[in-house]
């Protein structure tokens, strides 16, 4: 059974992290929702070989309990190397790898593209946390099943164009190292199968209720530059 409930130790847009103390946390949802069906996924993908916190209970109210993770997340550690760009891309590429070995789960809701792999479709390095034990994928909220190339093609349209947070003297910077990542990410990929999908990606990616408005802007914007840039190549 769930101890008392610690202090919030993490918050992002769509959930919190308690402190419970003997090496676990509570993952909690924002909006009240079950995190059930999230938690056998993670059972699922960390059973097939996937590095994914252990989930111990799904408790009354449908928070789950997972094993605490420590480390760092791979955002932050590229803030803090900022030359790394590249071993930072293999992280996401090897994590894609280990995740799309899976199969997907029996139930879990398909992702509108045909395939029966099991994708997380919000890989990008905020949800990597760089354990002493080497790279941990977390947050699986959106998994769905599909095809590789569209949880390829997701993590590229996330690294172009989601805003991270940074001081306005820090902006210059923090562009400059996405243009790199991304470019050492895209170098990596069979652009032509995951170009394919971008198009369906970007809208799934603007109708998610986390993306803001000028969020959308850019990916719209990108969409276009994307486009045009391989027409020209063609």
């Amino acid at each position: 059974m769930t101890g008392p409930v610690g202090p919030l130790i993490a918050s992002g847009r769509d959930a919190e992290i308690f402190e419970l103390g003997d090496g676990l946390v509570l993952r909690r949802a924002r909006d009240g929702r079950s995190l059930a069906e999230e938690a056998a996924v993670m059972a699922a993908a960390r059973a097939g070989g996937v590095p994914v916190p252990a989930v111990h209970e799904v408790t009354d109210d449908g928070a789950v309990v997972l094993d605490k993770v420590t480390g760092p997340t791979l955002q932050t550690e590229l803030l803090r190397r900022s030359w790394r760009t590249r071993a930072a891309a293999g992280v996401l590429h090897e994590l894609h790898e280990t995740v799309h070995r899976v199969a997907s789960p029996a139930g879990l809701a398909p992702s509108g593209i045909p395939g029966t792999t099991l994708l997380h479709l919000d890989l990008h390095p905020m949800n990597v946390l760089m354990s002493p034990d080497g790279p941990v994928l977390i947050d699986w909220a959106n998994a769905r099943s599909g095809p590789p190339e569209a949880d390829l093609a997701n993590t590229w349209v996330i690294l172009a164009t989601s805003t991270v947070d940074a001081p306005w003297w820090m902006r210059a910077a923090v562009s400059t190292l996405r243009n790199r990542l991304v470019a050492d990410y895209v170098a990596d990929l069979d652009q032509a199968a995951v170009s394919a999908l971008l198009p369906e990606l970007v809208a799934r990616r603007a109708g998610d209720r986390y993306v803001s408005d000028h969020e959308r802007r850019r990916l719209e914007a990108w969409l276009r530059r994307t486009a045009s840039r391989r027409r020209r190549r063609l």
